[in-house]
């Protein structure tokens, strides 16, 4: 086995979709940077494929959203709220951003590979798959990069500037000894993905049976990818009492359902996500920034997540450009990410603890007053303020003309 050593101006740990865009617009500027991925390729399920108009506008602003537009993907138009069987509103994005009226549903790979394909262009852009970081360097107080496994042996990267961008369980995080301020679980999304009837369309629904509250998107190219609202602590006494009363809910719950709950023995095809958000107290310490998931992460509620981590990535890539010119990298210059980025993240989080509440409460009392809310809350502008503060940009974010790409 051997032991590399090479040297960077940026080493970005996490090649999700904030690790490689933060890589891409540097690399963009000029500056040296690597991402370690620790997985071996860019393989994810039931993770960010919904990506609100605000990603978009992020894109049209560095010239990338035709591009990105014009592999895979299906648009999302409109979403409806059902109680039972009943239809108790509904909210179309056109009034959540005029010019991008829609949400796109890519399939996490597609946007990863396009993403890559774009940054490995560039000269002073590289990445390595089967890199998982396994120590942070230092010098004194100062980090000053990280070490990885691979394959081949140890791999030491030395950088100006390190970067956590790997997610709700961030190595880097917990390697620096970055401490939480505050951690949330509401409960667990139960995902399972069935094919898509022919009549369904481009809508999104959310649907409160007496059982649980259900999220049904349609997934590209022909399925409905669904989530199952289960309150805290429940999973484990659903699992306990076996698979037949939870697939008598599933037959219950829509007819879309039905041929896949037939078909159910055991509990093999549900992925389990965690609904939860948390936020860490400082994002940066010198020489070391966190962004996206590992320093704010957002719950599935709203399926905002990639687009507030690509927010973050694309305005770290300024002030880290900008720290890199002056010779500054210290907590203080970094931290500016979390500065800009601290109003806009902690309303969000509220936001969805909130709807939270509503969507994975186990108590009748709450279940039944929950559809006249919803209902009272469809009927009036409330709906589509909260959705477009959450889910579309209020303005453009300043970005250097050395981030956007040319035709």
């Amino acid at each position: 086995m051997v032991h590399r050593v090479m040297e960077k101006d940026v080493c970005i740990a996490g090649g999700g979709p904030a690790g490689l865009i933060l890589g891409m617009l540097l690399a963009k500027a000029g500056v040296d940077v690597v991402v370690l991925e620790s997985h071996d390729n860019f393989d994810r399920e039931y993770r960010g494929e919904v990506l609100q108009p605000r990603f978009l506008q992020l894109l049209e602003q560095v010239n990338l959203r035709k591009y990105i537009e014009s592999f895979p993907s299906s648009k999302l138009r409109q979403g409806v709220l059902y109680y039972r069987d009943k239809r108790l509103g509904g909210f179309s994005f056109d009034n959540i951003s005029e010019e991008i009226p829609y949400a796109l549903w890519m399939p996490q790979p597609i946007l990863l590979q396009a993403l890559y394909d774009k940054a490995k262009s560039l000269p002073s852009f590289e990445l390595m798959f089967c890199a998982a970081v396994k120590e942070l360097l230092h010098e004194g107080e100062r980090i000053t990069g990280a070490v990885a496994e691979t394959p081949e042996g140890t791999l030491e990267v030395r950088a100006r500037v390190t970067v956590g961008a790997d997610g709700r369980f961030s190595a880097v995080s917990r390697l620096g000894g970055f401490e939480m301020e505050y951690d949330h679980l509401a409960g667990d999304l139960v995902w399972f993905t069935v094919p898509k009837p022919a009549d369904w369309g481009d809508e999104l629904r959310m649907k409160i049976t007496d059982g649980y509250s259900y999220i049904i998107l349609p997934k590209y190219p022909n399925c409905l990818q669904v989530g199952v609202a289960v309150p805290l602590g429940e999973w484990k006494a659903i699992r306990q009492h076996g698979i037949e009363p939870f697939r008598q809910e599933l037959l219950a719950a829509h007819p879309a359902f039905r041929e896949f709950a037939e078909a159910l023995t055991d509990f093999k095809p549900f992925v389990l996500l965690q609904v939860k958000d948390f936020y860490v107290k400082q994002w940066a310490k010198d020489g070391c920034l966190l962004i996206g998931d590992a320093a704010h992460c957002a719950s599935p509620v709203g399926a905002v997540g990639v687009s507030l981590s690509v927010t973050t990535a694309v305005i770290a890539a300024d002030v880290i450009y900008d720290a890199l010119q002056d010779g500054d990298v210290s907590a203080d210059r970094l931290g500016r990410v979390q500065a800009l980025r601290d109003s806009e993240i902690r309303s969000v989080h509220k936001m969805q603890a909130r709807a939270a509440r509503v969507f994975f409460t186990s108590a009748p009392f709450m279940r039944t007053l929950a559809p006249v809310f919803i209902s009272l809350v469809t009927r009036t502008r409330l709906l589509a303020a909260v959705q477009r503060r959450v889910l579309s940009l209020s303005g453009k974010v300043p970005i250097h003309e050395r981030f956007t790409f040319q035709d």
